[in-house]
């Protein structure tokens, strides 16, 4: 990626994030323990310490294991440090079903070494007043992203009353969420990957800023998260975020190798080859 007409800040810490050959980004998201244990995540350092071999282009963390495990990025080669200032919870021990808040702000980031930081623009939902709250934080952390010349990556999450059920229509709902979270100052967009394959391209096409995909919920073998990957890339992603896919399987190194080598290349076969599997074969 040219960042060359960045401010001398940005440009380094988005540099950080890609890969100076392919230009791509494997950023592996690790931020799913706020509600509670996650399967396979039961020892955060652990885990951490075994993804962090892999040399993803970065890892993104809540600010409790960032403050607990920062100084397995303090060696020059390590990874970038995307950091988590809001947060959805699916579900959490005696909470609600599902609720947002922020968790953190742009000066802690900065105090705790990130990076980059990575917020979510609520689409779908109906009440107003909500909403207006969720855009005047965004509006303010990408102010003060913009001080402090740290990348902002905004995440439009499709959630709420209003969040269509028809594949079309909620594809067109991420491309709106897209194109808001570029009007609020994102530097980098986390998208879902629209069950519309050419929205996708759509999004990317019209962008001023490089996009990356979200992994989403756990895919029942390698060869579709791979192939999936490819499929983002073929529509001109750059990279992506992506959690269970990456560390829930049983060597997660070999597994961020072969994403690698998926989104820079664009060849499942490649890409399959890493994890010493046929792409025709199921794994």
């Amino acid at each position: 990626m040219d960042f060359r007409n960045s401010l001398p800040g940005m440009t380094r810490r988005l540099g950080r994030l890609f890969d100076e050959q392919s230009g791509c980004s494997v950023i592996v998201a690790m931020d799913h323990g706020m509600g509670g244990v996650p399967e396979g995540f039961r020892d955060p350092g652990q885990l951490l310490s075994k993804v962090l071999e892999a040399k993803p282009d970065g890892v993104l963390l809540n600010a409790g294991l960032a403050r607990r495990f920062g100084h397995l990025f303090g060696r020059r080669d390590a990874p970038a440090l995307v950091l988590g200032i809001d947060q959805v919870i699916h579900s959490a021990p005696g909470g609600p079903a599902e609720t947002h808040w922020p968790q953190t702000n742009v000066e802690e980031a900065l105090r705790l070494g990130a990076d980059a930081v990575k917020s979510m623009l609520i689409v779908g939902n109906a009440d107003l007043a909500s909403m207006a709250q969720n855009m005047a934080y965004l509006s303010q952390a990408a102010e003060l992203c913009r001080r402090w010349q740290i990348p902002l990556m905004i995440e439009p999450y499709l959630w709420g009353t209003k969040v269509p059920t028809d594949p079309a229509a909620r594809a067109a709902m991420n491309a709106d969420g897209a194109r808001v979270a570029v009007e609020l100052g994102a530097d980098l967009l986390k998208v879902e990957v629209p069950a519309v394959s050419e929205t996708l391209r759509e999004i990317v096409a019209t962008s001023p800023v490089p996009v990356v995909v979200l992994g989403g919920p756990r895919r029942p073998t390698q060869r579709e998260t791979l192939a999936d990957v490819v499929a983002a890339a073929e529509a001109g992603a750059v990279g992506l975020t992506i959690g269970r896919n990456a560390w829930g399987y049983p060597d997660p190194g070999t597994m961020i190798r072969a994403l690698r080598t998926a989104i820079s290349s664009r060849d499942l076969d490649r890409a399959m080859a890493e994890l010493g599997l046929a792409a025709v074969a199921l794994a």
